[in-house]
This record gives C-alpha cells, sequence and structure tokens, in this order.
C-alpha cells in the first residue's frame, strides 16, 4: 500500500490540476462556444472509446493481468507480452474501421437528423481513436513499469491544457470553428508522442515481438483469459458511453453538451478512484500472483474507505454550492437543466469508489471470468433503462438509469468477493462517514442561506468540511486521509516559517 499511497497523492495532486483546468474548459465552452461544438468533442470522446473497447481485444487487462510474469522471469528486452499487445491492437483498429465504412449507411442514418455536424466531421474520427488507442496501450505499459505519474500528467493536465488553448483560439477568432476540430482532433497524437519520448528517455522502452518461453507456457491461460475479458470491456465502455449517443441521436448535440458539461462535474468526484486504481492494479496483480490475500484485504479496505470520504467530500460540496455556482458565473439556462444529472450521477459515483477497487480485484483474480458476467449483466440493465428513461425524462433519464444499474453492478460484485475470498471492506466506520456527511449537508443547506451566492459558498463549504473532516480526522478513521492532511499541514506550515 506504501506505493500506491505515494504515488497516488502525487497523482491525485497532478489530477486535481487536471480537473481544475478541466472546470475552466467546462466553463469556457459552456460560455463562449455554440453549444453543438462542445457536444461534438464529447461524441468524439464517446465514440472513441468504443473504438478502443473493441480494437484493443481487451488487451489492457491482459497486459496488466499477466506482465508481472514478464517482470519477474524475463530480462525487459526479452519481453514480448505489449508486442502481442500492440499486433492485436492494430489488427482490430483496422479490422473497427473497416466495419464504420461498411455500415457507414446505418451511421448516417441515425445521426442525420439530429447530429448533422457529427457526420460532416465523422472521418476525423479516425486520427482521435486512433491515437487515443495507441495512447492508453502505452499507458498501461508504463504503469506495468511502475510509473504512473508522467501518463497521468499527460492525460489529466496536458491534455485539458492544449484544450484550453484550442478554446481561447476559437473565442478570439484566430481559429475557425473547423480548425479547431481538426485541431482538437490531433491531441492524442501529441500526448502519443510526448509519452513514447518518456519511456524511452526512462530506460522501460523495450519489447520484442519474438515469442518468449512465458508466451508458450501460458499462451492457453491468456487466450482464454482475453476472449472473456473482450466481452467485458466491450460491454463495459457501452454501458460508460451509450448515454451520449443516445442524447446525440433523440436530442441533438446542444444536449449532449448539457449532459458533458453536468457529466464532468459529477466526474470530479471520481478523481480519488483514477489515480488509485492505476497503481493499485499492479499491485493487486503481483498479490495475486504471490497468493497474499492479506495484502488484498487491506487494498480493499483502505481504499474503500478512502474514496468514500473524498467521494461524499467533494460531492456533498457541488451539490450544497450547485445553485450559487450557476448564479455567479452567470451560465446558459440550458445547462441548469440537466442539474439532475449531477445528482444521480454523484450518487452513483459515491457507491462505486465506496466499494472500493472491487472490479480491480476481480479483474486481477483467477476468477477474471467474473468480470464478464457482471458486465454482461450491466449491460443487459443499462442499454434498456438509459433508452427507457431518455424517452420518458429526457435528458435526466441517464442518470436514473445510471444510478440503478451502478447499485445493482456493484451490489453483484461485493457480493462475489464477500462469498467466494471472504473479502468485503467495510466496518461501522463506513456507517458513521457516510451519516457524518449527511449531517454536515443538512448543517450547511438549512442553516446557512445568506443572500449573497459567493458568501454562501464560502460558509456551506467551510461548516460542512468542519462537521464532516473535523471526527473523521481527529478519530484516524482512514490512515491515508489523515496522513494526507498531515502532510498538508505541515507544507502549510513551512510556507509560513519563510
Amino acid at each position: 500500500m506504501g506505493i500506491i499511497r505515494n504515488q497516488s497523492i502525487r497523482s491525485s495532486f497532478i489530477t486535481y490540476i487536471g480537473f481544475a483546468i478541466g472546470a475552466l474548459n467546462a466553463y469556457l465552452f459552456s460560455k463562449y462556444v455554440p453549444p453543438e461544438i462542445y457536444g461534438l468533442t464529447r461524441i468524439f470522446f464517446s465514440t472513441s472509446m468504443l473504438f478502443y473497447a473493441f480494437a484493443s481485444f481487451g488487451t489492457a487487462t491482459l497486459l496488466n493481468k499477466f506482465y508481472p510474469y514478464y517482470r519477474d522471469y524475463l530480462p525487459i528486452k526479452s519481453r514480448d507480452l505489449f508486442g502481442i499487445v500492440l499486433i492485436v491492437s492494430m489488427t482490430g483498429f483496422l479490422l473497427v474501421t473497416a466495419g464504420t465504412i461498411v455500415f457507414h449507411d446505418v451511421i448516417d442514418r441515425k445521426y442525420q437528423l439530429m447530429a448533422p455536424l457529427f457526420l460532416q466531421y465523422f472521418y476525423l474520427l479516425y486520427p482521435f481513436a486512433f491515437f487515443l488507442l495507441l495512447f492508453t496501450l502505452f499507458e498501461n505499459f508504463s504503469y506495468n513499469h511502475y510509473k504512473s505519474v508522467f501518463p497521468i500528467f499527460l492525460k489529466e493536465v496536458l491534455l485539458r491544457a492544449l484544450t484550453s488553448i484550442l478554446i481561447v483560439l476559437l473565442i478570439f477568432n484566430l481559429f475557425t470553428t473547423v480548425d479547431f476540430i481538426w485541431a482538437f482532433a490531433f491531441l492524442y497524437a501529441l500526448l502519443f508522442f510526448a509519452l513514447l519520448l518518456y519511456l524511452k528517455t526512462q530506460k522501460t522502452l523495450h519489447f520484442t515481438f519474438q515469442t518468449s518461453s512465458i508466451t508458450r507456457r501460458l499462451a492457453g491461460k491468456m487466450m482464454t483469459f482475453n476472449l472473456w475479458i473482450f466481452g467485458g470491456s466491450v460491454f463495459n465502455a457501452v454501458q460508460q458511453n451509450i448515454d451520449a449517443l443516445m442524447i446525440t441521436s433523440t436530442k441533438g448535440l446542444s444536449y449532449t453538451a448539457v449532459l458533458e458539461f453536468n457529466t464532468y462535474v459529477s466526474n470530479v468526484i471520481q478523481v480519488p478512484q483514477r489515480s488509485v486504481v492505476a497503481i493499485a492494479v499492479p499491485v493487486l496483480a503481483k498479490a495475486w500472483k504471490d497468493r497474499d490475500m492479506h495484502a488484498i484485504q487491506r487494498i480493499y479496505k483502505r481504499s474503500s474507505m478512502t474514496m468514500l470520504i473524498f467521494s461524499l467530500l467533494i460531492f456533498m460540496m457541488i451539490w450544497l454550492n450547485l445553485e450559487s455556482a450557476y448564479n455567479i458565473l452567470h451560465l446558459n439556462p440550458l445547462y441548469w437543466e440537466g442539474r439532475y444529472i449531477i445528482l444521480f450521477y454523484g450518487v452513483s459515483r459515491i457507491i462505486e469508489l465506496g466499494a472500493g477497487v472491487n472490479g480491480q480485484i476481480i479483474g486481477t483474480s483467477n476468477m477474471w471470468r467474473f468480470d464478464f458476467v457482471s458486465n454482461l449483466i450491466l449491460i443487459a440493465l443499462s442499454v434498456p433503462l438509459t433508452y427507457l428513461f431518455i424517452k420518458q425524462l429526457g435528458i435526466t433519464g441517464p442518470g436514473i438509469s445510471q444510478l440503478i444499474t451502478i447499485f445493482l453492478f456493484t451490489l453483484i460484485r461485493y457480493s462475489f468477493l464477500a462469498r467466494m475470498y471472504q473479502l468485503q471492506p467495510f466496518t461501522m466506520k463506513t456507517l458513521y462517514v457516510v451519516l457524518l456527511a449527511l449531517l454536515g449537508w443538512v448543517v450547511g443547506y438549512y442553516l446557512i442561506v445568506p443572500e449573497n451566492h459567493y458568501l454562501r459558498v464560502i460558509l456551506r463549504t467551510g461548516w460542512f468540511m468542519a462537521v464532516f473532516l473535523g471526527p473523521i480526522i481527529y478519530f484516524e478513521w482512514s490512515q491515508d486521509v489523515t496522513e494526507t492532511f498531515n502532510k498538508g499541514l505541515a507544507l502549510v506550515r513551512k510556507y509560513l516559517r519563510k
């Protein structure tokens, strides 16, 4: 857990900087850029994630699962697993690209009425998706060499900073809309080449296409594993992106922008998960390899408490101050229509994060087939529910669908780990943390109601943090939260002494 904690603190700091830049981007998009263009950027991401899921054939998870064997038994220049991953993924990308060409008429009929701009620039999806695929594969390669901070910086900070530059160029008419879309389509190319250069300088950019003895010995297991994981990764990608695809086809790119803006706000809650998961996966894979159940239980329990506290903290502060934020920023009323997306997505994020790294534990275990089964259940619930709720409730529909499916999905995975391995992350402290968050929200919302929105934000945030974090830090309910607080306090004291 020491590796996870040390790198996750640094990674979380980087990720929060990225989210701050992303928040600026969301504001600039919603304030100064036509909603159709903003919506187009979201549909680019959503469609490219489907490209990635189909093209990679689940090989990123294969890499995370089996790379510890290569790392332990082969010198770095003889490890061929990543070479296999690249061959499979490039072949997959060609097949997916061919599929979009063959079924172009179907895509055209689906989006020509409500999203003609998407069809107009559909060809730019190919470079965007191709370099996203390459970057993601090399990102996982870097994680498996315990080098997570720089790729996280590229994805969370540099990508958003470059997007900020493009938005500013568009706002000041230094870029046309066409220039902006073209430049946006090649952002991941810059990230990919930066990561490639970093791995080269770190002397870890070594792999081979010559089959090793490890591959020959594990080939059967890896093929079986990958067939199951591929289905699970596709189902997961569909579940995560189906809302944007359906909103775009039924309500148009403007409402895709509404979905993106409010989803982004709720995604701030997931920052602790991103950094913890990125670093936990190789550690969990090694723990399973060494049959160290004590280490797995420790990671499970501590990740649950840490991510629950941070997710509740972030969500409650957002929901307490949402109306004031909209008033202070004078946002387009169109975006206020999607405010309940934040509520339902936010609660689903808390449920997911509060369950800790359960998905990663299953994915790196010998029962990884269950990852496919649980994802199949998720997609079987998510797609029809999302479609039904969008039809009935419009822009709020995806949020309700997400809450229902994530709750059931998390419950299934929790029950599986408890039954099969006697692993479970919760204690009475979990209940205390949730009750404290609710108490802090009640105090902040009902007792702090000044007319001035700036003052309201300051007072509500202050009271909530005092009620919620005070007892957690005082009673040391989370070692990671307490250590993070003490390190932050030490930095403040050091600064004040200067």
